[in-house]
């Protein structure tokens, strides 16, 4: 029986699937023709089956199978007899593609939560205490410790010597550098991307392979020369070479907003001309409100990477009060790397306001991301 186990758990998977969007196709079905008595019966149906299936699933997963085996039967008899019975043809298409839509956003719920595990287990893992972390990795926490939070919080006051506001220096010094930098690669990229991409000017295409050459060269091989070249400005020991390399432009950057720039007709630049605007007022009031969504896009991964870059701190800041959010949690693992909860829970406040950030921009962020430009 043992060697048939991961044929049973395929089998498992597989009936589920199709049951859960048989289901879903029932319910949505249901509730569309009101039939308030089979929509109750089928969510009454689903509470159970997530109940009891996970614990069926773990103990005995032949018995879950012979289970789902019979929910999809009864599913599929509803599906395709009674759907099928209906007289209206629009009706009978509109279950089959609701079915369709079922199965998809099934695949793509399962997406969703195997990239969300990393993060609830990160959660999980800063509310247990620290006799459960390796006896049970993957239950809830018994009981929940939402001390390890102030905990975590009073290291990193004690962090500097004259005390770092539980943490706040740390960040005021990332968004400083984070803001900045962000201010200076919008600008610059714009810029340099609408001299590429709307501007004739001689060697323009030669110009641009070139700057798309560079991005084959590793950050590693650059990184002893750029370091010299701070030193004998003084900037060591400074924030400024983790913003100022943000106000000449980042190469990637200025090829998505290039091809934004691309899509934007050339008819709105001609009436712009007639209308006596030269390519400063053209770039700053017509081109950039066109490129918003490329413009979102390019903050937030630019933001995402300034807020978590921790090679830049580690070369140039020498300083404890200098320095960022990434610096401050390597040194919170060092002072406390046994202690998994803590650090746990520190890297949980230090993703909030990521994840924050993520939540209200993931609308323009997804649109940048896709290339989609205006119509013609």
């Amino acid at each position: 029986m043992q060697k048939l186990l991961p044929l049973w758990w395929l089998i498992t998977v597989a009936l589920t699937y199709g049951s859960a969007a048989a289901w879903l196709t029932m319910l949505g079905d249901s509730v569309r023709r009101k039939n308030w008595v089979a929509t109750t019966a089928l969510l009454a149906a689903v509470i159970l089956i997530a109940v009891f299936g996970a614990r069926l699933a773990l103990e005995w997963p032949w018995k879950l199978a012979a289970i789902m085996l019979c929910v999809a039967a009864v599913a599929a008899a509803y599906w395709f007899v009674l759907p099928g019975r209906d007289p209206d043809w629009k009706a009978r298409r509109r279950v089959r593609q609701e079915g369709k839509l079922s199965v998809a956003h099934l695949v793509l719920f399962t997406g969703a939560a195997a990239f969300t595990l990393p993060f609830l287990w990160m959660i999980m893992t800063s509310l247990k205490p620290e006799a459960q972390l390796f006896s049970h990795p993957a239950s809830l926490p018994h009981p929940f410790l939402w001390s390890n939070y102030p905990k975590a919080l009073v290291f990193l006051e004690k962090a500097l010597p004259a005390g770092s506001r539980y943490g706040l220096i740390f960040v005021l010094n990332t968004l400083y550098v984070s803001g900045l930098s962000l201010v200076g690669v919008l600008f610059s990229s714009s810029l340099a991307a609408y001299a590429f991409s709307r501007l004739r000017w001689p060697g323009r295409d030669a110009m641009f392979v070139l700057l798309l050459s560079t991005m084959m060269l590793p950050a590693a091989v650059t990184m002893i020369p750029v370091f010299m070249i701070y030193r004998q400005l003084g900037w060591v020991d400074t924030l400024r070479p983790l913003w100022v390399p943000g106000f000449f432009a980042i190469p990637f950057y200025v090829f998505l907003l290039r091809q934004f720039f691309l899509t934007i007709p050339r008819e709105l630049e001609d009436a712009a001309k007639i209308d006596g605007c030269g390519y400063w007022r053209i770039y700053w009031g017509i081109m950039l409100p066109q490129i918003r969504p490329a413009l979102a896009a390019v903050a937030i991964m630019h933001f995402l990477g300034s807020w978590n870059d921790f090679m830049g701190p580690l070369i140039y800041i020498s300083s404890p009060e200098k320095m960022t959010g990434s610096y401050a949690l390597q040194l919170f693992q060092s002072a406390h790397g046994g202690e998994w909860a803590l650090l746990m829970a520190a890297a949980t406040l230090w993703t909030i306001p990521i994840l924050l950030l993520f939540f209200f921009a993931q609308r323009y962020f997804i649109q940048g991301v896709t290339l989609t430009g205006i119509k013609g």
